[in-house]
């Protein structure tokens, strides 16, 4: 599914840590990668990067995935997503540790901008899964409120489960006015989960539900610790300036969670 990936990367990366995140996106059926390098305007230094984005590039040959690069100038997020769009990548990722220049500050206001501005599905690595000493992921969680933005989820979910044994469906939801009301909701919220449950099954060796009451950030960054997740998948409302989601659950959540996160437009 994510056949081409777009990788920005700090030139001062060390050659292991690009080793390790190549066989990563390799065990995730990656074929083609493009090595991504955004200078400052007008302060050179082209043929230094080059010259890096090179030999990370023939030090990956053993990988099993072909390896491109490319160099521009300009505002860091907006070359990022044109230039994913220009390449048709299947996926930006975007490694946000280490001495990564994302890592700069507030997560980098880099990778808010790039899962804001993105049409295609960001991947932000975390602390988790630690590919240092993990060669896969364990459990996932899928944050659902069951409307589009969730729905277009759906075959990334699929996907993973070639991946990853554990499978955790999460739908966080506001308490209905009336007794009456919230029994028909929890109703409905169980009748979905039991859904979705059964849908994905046959992908995952273990599939739970968990349903909550109250804001969905917080839920799902507890949920995420509690059981150790290495990944959450959330759906993003492709709209030019997402208020709903990136003023609230998917802002906070990339920001504070401790796990990855793999967003979808």
């Amino acid at each position: 599914m994510f056949k081409k990936i777009l990788h920005p990367v700090d030139l001062n990366e060390s050659l292991t840590e690009i080793k390790i995140r190549a066989s990563f996106l390799y065990k995730m059926k990656a074929e083609d990668m493009v090595f991504f390098h955004v200078l400052n305007p007008g302060l050179g230094g082209h043929k230094h990067a080059e010259s890096r984005l090179r030999h990370f590039q023939s030090a990956l040959d053993e990988v099993g995935i072909n390896v491109h690069y490319k160099v521009e100038e300009g505002h860091v997020a907006s070359e990022i997503t044109r230039e994913a769009r220009e390449q048709g990548a299947d996926l930006i990722y975007i490694p946000a540790r280490g001495r990564n220049f994302l890592m700069s500050s507030l997560l980098g206001s880099t990778t808010q901008d790039v899962v804001r501005l993105a049409d295609s599905p960001v991947w932000v690595h975390k602390k988790r899964p630690d590919l240092r000493h993990e060669e896969q992921m364990h459990r996932i969680v899928f944050a659902t409120d069951f409307q589009q933005a969730a729905e277009k989820c759906c075959q990334p979910v699929f996907f993973l489960g070639e991946l990853v044994p554990e499978l955790v469906v999460l739908h966080v939801g506001e308490r209905a006015a009336d007794p009456y009301s919230e029994q028909l909701r929890r109703e409905h919220v169980n009748a979905k989960l039991e859904e979705l449950k059964e849908q994905y099954s046959g992908y995952y060796r273990k599939v739970r539900q968990i349903s909550r009451i109250g804001s969905p950030a917080s839920h799902i960054l507890d949920v995420v610790d509690e059981i150790q997740a290495d990944a959450v998948i959330l759906g993003r409302l492709n709209e030019p300036f997402p208020l709903h989601v990136m003023g609230s659950t998917c802002a906070r959540v990339v920001s504070r969670v401790n796990s990855s996160v793999l967003l979808i437009p």
